[in-house]
C-alpha cells in the first residue's frame, strides 16, 4: 500500500452509516468478547450510530478513505468522555450484553480515579479496518491521526479499553500505557463467566496517554 492510496480525515455526518456498518461488521467477527457473547452486528451498528452522532458532532472520529474508490476502509471512533452520553442508548437493550458490562466496569473505575470534565478526556473506543485493507498499518495511522486531532482540539488525555493483543499493541505503539486489567477468565456477569473460554487473550486492558 502506498501512502497516497488512502487519506485520513475527520469523520463527517454523511459518513455515519458507512462507518457504522464497517465497525459493526469487524467487531462482530473479530472482537473476542463480542464473538464469544454473540454480540450481533445489528446491535453494534445501533450503538455506533448513536455514539457516532456524538463523536461526529465533536469532530473527534477519524476515517481512512480510499483515494481510488472513495470508500471508508477504516475508522476510529472517539468522543468526549466528559460530556453526556446520548439518551437513545437506553433503547438498544445493552443491559443484557456482557461486553458492555465489562467495559462499564473499567469506565466506572476510570471515573473514580480521575476528575472528569468536558474537553479534557478523549475516549478512544472502537478501531476497525476493512478485511481487504488489514495489516497495512492503517489502524496505527488512524489512532495517531485521532490523537493528533484530539490534541489540536485541546484534549489533554486519551484513554481506551483494548480487547486483544492487536489493539493493545497498536495502542502501546501510539504511547498508551496500561493502567488496569479486567481479565476474561475472572469477569462475572449475571452469575456466570461469559468470557472464560477466551484462552488466547488476557482481557480488556485500560490504557491511557497524555496528549501533547
Amino acid at each position: 500500500m502506498k501512502e497516497a492510496d488512502i487519506h485520513m480525515r475527520v469523520a463527517r455526518e454523511e459518513d455515519l452509516d458507512e462507518m457504522a456498518t464497517l465497525v459493526a461488521d469487524v467487531f462482530s467477527r473479530r472482537d473476542p468478547p463480542a464473538v464469544v457473547s454473540r454480540f450481533s452486528a445489528s446491535k453494534i451498528k445501533s450503538l455506533v450510530l448513536i455514539f457516532g452522532k456524538k463523536s461526529i458532532s465533536e469532530k473527534l472520529s477519524i476515517v481512512a478513505v480510499s483515494a481510488t474508490t472513495g470508500a471508508i476502509v477504516g475508522a476510529v471512533m472517539a468522543h468526549d468522555f466528559g460530556t453526556e452520553v446520548p439518551g437513545e442508548i437506553e433503547q438498544i437493550g445493552l443491559e443484557s450484553e456482557p461486553v458492555i458490562a465489562m467495559i462499564d466496569e473499567l469506565e466506572d473505575f476510570y471515573r473514580s480515579s480521575n476528575e472528569i470534565i468536558p474537553g479534557k478526556f478523549l475516549h478512544v473506543f472502537m478501531i476497525a479496518v476493512h478485511d481487504d485493507w488489514s495489516q497495512k498499518g492503517i489502524a496505527q495511522q488512524l489512532i495517531q491521526s485521532c490523537l493528533k486531532n484530539g490534541s489540536k482540539l485541546g484534549y489533554e488525555i486519551a484513554f481506551s479499553e483494548a480487547a486483544n493483543r492487536v489493539s493493545q499493541h497498536i495502542s502501546a505503539k501510539a504511547g498508551f500505557e496500561e493502567t488496569r486489567v479486567s481479565t476474561y477468565e475472572d469477569f462475572e456477569f449475571q452469575g456466570r463467566k461469559p468470557f472464560e473460554t477466551i484462552s488466547d487473550e488476557v482481557g480488556y486492558i485500560l490504557m491511557e496517554t497524555e496528549l501533547r
